[in-house]
């Protein structure tokens, strides 16, 4: 998502900056998988999005500014304080000194690449899935051997690394390209790394977590912003968010003292998402917060009960609810749309359920230093509480004027608004536009992060490896003309085929235009041919019989073939059985190929 229009100018600068940092880091990691040959390629890329966005990172030297045990370089590697000393043992594997670690981009790199590397041999000798350089699926347990986040035991624990290896590998399941990131996409099934049961828990959009019994449920999806239901604002003996029963976690990092719940505070973790859940229950942590929210699809985690008080926000914890950010506060690239509507979806619920006024909200700019504001302004950033003066997360790159809308009723709420016939989407990159969804010739691009869509068209395939997409989605771009056409491959939250808007609502087909008024195009059918009302029907409407036929215009649709003949167009016509304006597989054409539609002078048939 976008920072805010008074500090966009500085944001797109940093973004200079980082590209010109990043252009060197593709070729570090090439040399370390020439020095590490069994490590599949593009897995050290997605390391250092999941932990870092690719950002060369060193503590702050304000330690009471961060939440967790810092994390050194591109890769994020730990340095003790509670987590495993990765910058020594990967200092040690290399046999250079550890500041060369922390401090150089290169050797850091390589300090990760022969800890992961020492991860795929431990698990080889007993057994596990080992590092194979053509299979990336068998990195899911290596991944969680090398996470740095000690030795503890039990489901959480386990949870904890295994987010972080679904992390990585969806990163390079998808690849990331943009501002100077590069994580190349690699054919990867997921099912292969994980359990059904784990996926099932790692792509839910909540969790409950209770360290006291080391369990973990999945939760309901939250209530969209500006949207809360009766039930989740007269919640009661129910969860505090998703009207889960909810068990306090550990309670060495919070306190059971009543907590007022009238004000909410962003925070930003300094880390990542799945080390923040390990460093939680960890009981030497002495922190906490009440929620964690995942950058890349806005998975929500509760740790602490909204009424009991956690550790984030020093004297302030007595009245506060801290939301926690993945990620770093330094970094202009950091507020992806998935995790800043997923993070203003919960406070519009805690506003609805606990009374805090969310129209008091800080609207202002971010700042990268303290700066204290009113205390009538009840949902702020760490950095603005008196006594908190070596914390500025979630730093001046935090979009406050978007997410004031966002929770105050000016969000792009799902499905359409009213009487605009506009569906809200998320999508994951930017996205190519078309004039058509089966025209290969660019006429501008959507932006990443939230958009509105009008409806969608059957067209050509969008694939990356085993994602794929033939379903297109007509919107006004961001750069060049309204009316054009993206395809839903981009769409962050769906699968293969699959065409929805943010609320999970089936995102309509656009209705053809009528038949021209003049315009036949005449053509020979070889045999009778299965009339349907659109070109992605499957229940037939009538017949058009063999012989010479007129018909008006052309457009993408499913597949008709047999052996190796096929055709995806579709031709609008009246039929001889059945009622008009129907449509028929240019399969039927007698006169042309595959995937062909000319009339019989050899005249293409114009797009409807």
């Amino acid at each position: 998502m976008a920072a805010d229009p008074a500090v966009r100018p500085q944001a797109q600068a940093a973004l200079g900056v980082q590209r010109a940092q990043r252009a060197h880091y593709p070729a570090f990691f090439q040399r370390a998988y020439a020095r590490y040959p069994d490590l599949p390629r593009g897995v050290l890329e997605a390391i250092a999005y999941n932990e870092t966005g690719w950002n060369h990172v060193a503590p702050s030297d304000a330690a009471g500014h961060r939440h967790m045990p810092a994390a050194w370089g591109v890769m994020g590697l730990y340095h003790g304080e509670g987590f495993a000393d990765q910058v020594a043992e990967g200092a040690r594997l290399l046999g250079v000194p550890a500041s060369l670690v922390m401090r150089d981009p290169e050797t850091n790199i390589l300090a990760a690449a022969a800890l992961l590397d020492r991860a795929s041999k431990e698990n080889r000798a007993i057994g596990e899935p080992s590092a194979q350089a053509d299979r990336p699926e068998t990195m899911g347990a290596v991944l969680a051997r090398y996470v740095g986040y000690g030795p503890g035991a039990g489901r959480i624990y386990t949870y904890a690394r295994q987010s972080f290896a679904y992390g990585v590998l969806t990163a390079l399941q998808r690849g990331v390209a943009g501002n100077g990131i590069a994580v190349p996409a690699r054919a990867l099934k997921l099912e292969r790394a994980f359990s059904g049961s784990q996926l099932r828990m790692l792509r839910a959009p909540a969790l409950r977590m209770d360290a006291g019994q080391d369990s973990i449920e999945t939760d309901a999806a939250p209530a969209a912003a500006g949207k809360a239901t009766t039930a989740t604002a007269n919640a009661t003996l129910a969860g505090d968010f998703g009207e889960a029963i909810w068990n306090p976690a550990s309670s060495s990092n919070y306190s059971t003292a009543s907590n007022a719940m009238t004000a909410v505070i962003m925070h930003t973790m300094e880390g990542s998402y799945a080390g923040a859940i390990s460093w939680f229950q960890n009981p030497s942590a002495q922190v906490s917060a009440h929620y964690l929210i995942r950058k890349s699809d806005g998975q929500i985690t509760q740790m602490v009960r909204e009424y009991h008080q956690a550790w984030h926000a020093k004297y302030h914890n007595y009245y506060t609810i801290g939301i926690e950010h993945d990620g770093y506060a330094s970094d202009a690239g950091n507020w992806s749309s998935a995790m800043v509507n997923a993070s203003a979806r919960l406070t519009t619920s805690i506003c609805a359920r606990r009374g805090v006024n969310c129209a008091s909200a800080w609207q202002g700019p971010g700042y990268d230093t303290w700066h204290v504001v009113p205390d009538s302004v009840r949902v702020k950033g760490h950095g603005m509480l008196t006594q908190n003066e070596n914390r500025y997360d979630p730093g001046k790159y935090f979009p406050w004027s978007s997410y004031y809308a966002l929770i105050n009723g000016g969000n792009p709420g799902p499905g359409p608004g009213p009487g605009d016939g506009k569906f809200w989407i998320d999508t994951f990159a930017n996205a190519p536009g078309y004039g058509s969804p089966t025209s290969t010739a660019q006429t501008g691009t959507l932006n990443a992060g939230t958009n509105y869509v009008f409806c969608k068209a059957w067209g050509r395939e969008i694939r990356n490896g085993t994602a794929f997409n033939h379903w297109w989605l007509k919107t006004d771009l961001d750069v060049g003309p309204a009316g054009q056409w993206v395809s839903a491959y981009y769409l962050s939250r769906w699968g293969n085929d699959e065409a929805k808007d943010n609320s999970g609502a089936v995102i309509p087909d656009c209705a053809a235009p009528p038949p021209p008024a003049t315009g036949k195009y005449w053509v020979d059918t070889y045999a009778n041919a299965s009339g349907y009302a659109s070109p992605t029907s499957t229940a037939a409407t009538g017949t058009l019989n063999a012989g010479t036929n007129y018909v008006f215009c052309k457009s993408w649709g499913r597949q008709v073939g047999s052996g190796s003949s096929f055709n995806h167009w579709w031709l609008r016509t009246d039929l001889d059985v059945g009622p008009a304006g129907q449509w028929v597989s240019a399969y039927y054409l007698s006169r042309w190929g595959n995937d062909e539609a000319k009339d019989n002078s050899g005249t293409v048939i114009p797009n409807c």
